[in-house]
C-alpha cells in the first residue's frame, strides 16, 4: 500500500518524478514564495533535514487534497492481494493433486506462489500442517471462503487508519528515491548534486551561491562577501582559514580536507536567484552573521532591480 501511494506521488507530483535536483527546484520555488527567512536558514544550514520535512509536508497536503483518490489506491491493492492469494491457492492445488503432495508440501508450494507478490508468513498456517486432508479440491474451497472476510477485516481497518500514520513509511521511501550527496560546497554552502550518497570522484554542483550566505567575511573586517565562489577561483584573489594559513582561490584545492573535494568550475554567469534573496533578506543574514554587506561587500544595484517574479520565472524555466 505505502509502495502504490509513494509510485502515485511520483507519478503526479512533479517535484517528485525525477532526481533531487528536480526536487531542489521546488523548495527554491517554495521558499521565495513564502518568503520565510527561518526556512531559508535550515535549507542553508541543515539541509538533508530540510528536504526531508518538506517531502514530509508534501505528504501530508497530498493526502488531504486527495483523500478519495487515496481511498481508491486503498480498495485496488487489497483487491490485487486477494487476488495474488486466490491464484496462489488454486496454481498450489493443481499442482498438490498432480504429485499426491503432503499438507506439508502444498504449503511449501502456495508460499512459494505467492513470494513474488507478498510475503506471507508460512508459520501461520503451522496449525493445519499435520492434519490428514485429502480433499485438496476441499482445501482449496476452505481457503477460498475464509479468505473473504478476512481481507473485509483488513480492509476495513486500514480504511479507518488515519494516513498520518502512513506518512513516515512514505516519506522513507520518496526520501531514499530523492536522496544523494549531502556534502555541502566549502565556501557557498551549495548541495553537491550527485545522485549517489558516498560517491566516487569529485563534489559538484552546477549552480553556487554568493559565499556570503555562508557566512564568509573580509579579513579583519566585518564585510560580508558578496561574490560566488565560481568567480572567485577565477581571480587572483586569496582566502584566509581559521589556523590563518592562506591560499588563492585559484589553487582553494591546495587547502585539503574538504576544499580538495570539490569541483568548482570558473564561471561568470550566476543565477540571479540568490542576488534576490541576498537583496530581500539582507538584514537577517546581517543579524545572524553579525556582519554587513558593505565596502567590498556592497551588494550592486543591479541586483535590487531582481523581483520575485523574476527568480520564479527563472527557476521554472529550467
Amino acid at each position: 500500500m505505502v509502495l502504490k501511494i509513494a509510485g502515485e506521488m511520483r507519478a503526479t507530483c512533479p517535484e517528485f518524478n525525477e532526481n533531487r535536483a528536480n526536487l531542489e527546484k521546488y523548495i527554491l520555488i517554495s521558499l521565495a514564495e513564502k518568503e520565510n527567512f527561518d526556512n531559508y536558514w535550515e535549507y542553508l544550514h541543515d539541509p538533508e533535514s530540510f528536504f526531508r520535512n518538506y517531502i514530509e509536508n508534501r505528504i501530508k497536503i497530498y493526502a488531504d487534497e486527495r483523500s478519495e483518490k487515496m481511498k481508491t489506491l486503498f480498495k485496488i491493492s487489497f483487491d490485487d492481494i486477494k487476488n495474488a492469494i486466490l491464484l496462489a491457492i488454486h496454481q498450489s492445488t493443481a499442482i498438490a493433486k498432480d504429485k499426491s503432495s503432503t499438507v506439508s508440501e502444498w504449503l511449501d508450494l502456495f508460499c512459494d506462489h505467492l513470494g513474488s507478490n507478498l510475503i506471507f508468513p508460512r508459520e501461520d498456517l503451522i496449525s493445519i500442517e499435520h492434519q490428514e486432508i485429502k480433499d485438496y479440491e476441499f482445501l482449496k474451497e476452505a481457503m477460498s471462503e475464509a479468505l473473504d472476510p478476512a481481507m473485509k477485516t483488513v480492509e476495513q481497518k486500514y480504511l479507518s487508519m488515519p494516513v498520518e500514520g502512513m506518512v513516515p513509511e512514505i516519506q522513507k521511501m520518496l526520501s531514499e528515491h530523492l536522496c544523494g550527496c549531502w556534502k555541502q560546497c566549502p565556501f557557498c554552502g551549495a548541495i553537491c548534486t550527485n545522485t549517489i550518497p558516498n560517491h566516487d570522484g569529485d563534489h559538484s554542483v552546477p549552480f553556487h551561491r554568493p559565499i556570503g550566505t555562508n557566512g564568509w567575511r573580509f579579513y579583519k573586517t566585518e564585510e560580508l562577501v558578496i561574490d560566488y565562489c565560481t568567480s572567485l577561483v577565477a581571480s587572483d584573489r586569496s582566502f584566509i582559514l581559521s589556523d590563518l594559513s592562506t591560499f588563492p582561490y585559484k589553487n582553494y584545492r591546495q587547502a585539503g580536507g574538504e576544499y580538495a573535494t570539490w569541483s568548482i568550475t570558473p564561471d561568470s554567469s550566476t543565477q540571479p536567484y540568490w542576488k534576490w534573496f541576498v537583496c530581500h533578506f539582507r538584514s537577517n543574514l546581517e543579524e545572524k552573521y553579525q556582519k554587513k554587506f558593505i565596502g567590498r561587500g556592497e551588494i550592486p544595484h543591479s541586483w535590487a532591480k531582481i523581483t520575485k517574479q523574476d527568480v520564479l520565472d527563472d527557476l521554472k524555466k529550467q
